[in-house]
């Protein structure tokens, strides 16, 4: 019944994180994660079923502690805390544990030399990502943070050590290893609950950007990469760091893709009164208000998707993507912007495309030897 009840947990965990939209790097991994977990609380139930079936729980079963590391990499680093080698190291990981577990699906009394080393390899590999998950709450801690922030770090060190703890002692001690699935059960329950509540938190409180970056000084055009508005020449240094802050919130974790953000979410989540945002976008950036800055951000990121020549997205669908609520209010900000429809921009970018590939298969043709 535990492990029944973990796995519905971890189950939904994953769906509700597969409906959330826009999604965050730590929210994409821990929807693995949680399917992950669902698969290897499942491979006890397997006995008697298809090979196929035994092969697909042991390798979508593999993106366990190594995946949970890469969370609590995105967690407590931000967007971009994760990068392509942090992924190849936890798919190594994920290669061991799939390997044990199908060299182990066969076996009948003692373990094969070859499930022995593998498991002592993938025990060390294990400990040592686990250690890092740990440490990664530990990383950057001070009492400089915020309260709520603190109390984040705390609680995750609280209830990952104490899954981990609690894990190992059951596994160790052969008086209660009778209780194993329910102790493990029980562990995966409390880390898919805290980590919502953790990625919740998030989401509400971003970290801050490492350092203040550089504001442009020139508009962008809305079909620009990175839309930036207009900053105005006398910015105090206090200006100068809400407006990066804003910039990071833009631009890295694009807040612009949620249809109902609000000014007072954004100053809730930099940390600073309502009218002191609103004084910003206004005076120093020079927008004409908040919803014009949203705006302008949205519709830059609806003319990417529509410029990409391979892109089959429809225009519904791009514009729930770029954060506007209905398709109306989408082409009216669009037309207005940009001064034609979206069906007319994508149509004419299209145009330009195959035209841009003829002119390079003539040039191509006509300097090719003869």
């Amino acid at each position: 019944m535990a492990t029944g009840t973990a796995v519905a947990v971890a189950t939904i965990s994953l769906l509700v994180l597969l409906w959330q939209r826009p999604k965050r790097d730590a929210e994409v991994l821990f929807a693995v994660v949680s399917g992950s977990m669902a698969l290897s609380l499942m491979s006890p139930w397997m006995h008697g079923a298809p090979t196929w079936m035994l092969w697909a729980v042991a390798i979508g079963g593999s993106a366990t502690c190594n995946g949970f590391w890469l969370v609590s990499r995105a967690l407590f680093r931000g967007d971009g805390g994760v990068s392509r080698l942090h992924v190849g190291i936890a798919a190594g990981v994920a290669l061991l544990i799939a390997a044990y577990r199908i060299a182990s699906l066969g076996a009948r009394g003692d373990a094969s030399p070859w499930a022995s080393a593998l498991d002592s390899l993938l025990t060390l590999a294990s400990s040592t990502l686990l250690v890092l998950s740990f440490l990664e709450a530990v990383r950057g801690w001070s009492s400089s943070l915020p309260r709520s922030e603190r109390r984040l770090r705390a609680g995750f060190m609280a209830t990952f050590a104490s899954c981990v703890l609690s894990a190992t002692l059951v596994g160790a001690l052969p008086a209660i290893a009778g209780a194993r699935a329910g102790v493990i059960a029980a562990c995966v329950i409390a880390i898919v609950l805290f980590t919502h509540v953790a990625l919740r938190h998030r989401r509400r409180m971003p970290l801050a950007p490492p350092a203040p970056v550089a504001v442009p000084e020139e508009a962008c055009t809305p079909d620009a990469e990175s839309p930036t508005p207009r900053t105005r020449p006398a910015l105090t240094l206090e200006d100068t760091r809400l407006a990066a802050a804003l910039q990071h919130q833009l631009e890295v974790l694009q807040v612009y893709r949620e249809p109902e953000l609000k000014v007072l979410d954004l100053a809730e989540r930099l940390r600073v009164p309502e009218h002191r945002l609103s004084r910003l976008v206004t005076q120093a950036l020079g927008e004409k208000n908040f919803n014009q800055l949203i705006n302008r951000h949205r519709i830059a990121y609806a003319c990417r998707r529509l410029a990409n020549p391979d892109g089959e997205a429809s225009i519904l669908d791009i514009s729930g993507d770029a954060g506007f609520a209905s398709l109306g209010p989408f082409n009216r900000a669009f037309k207005a912007a940009m001064d034609c429809t979206p069906t007319a921009y994508r149509a004419a970018c299209r145009t330009q495309a195959v035209e841009a590939d003829a002119d390079d298969a003539d040039i191509a043709l006509q300097s090719a030897p003869h």
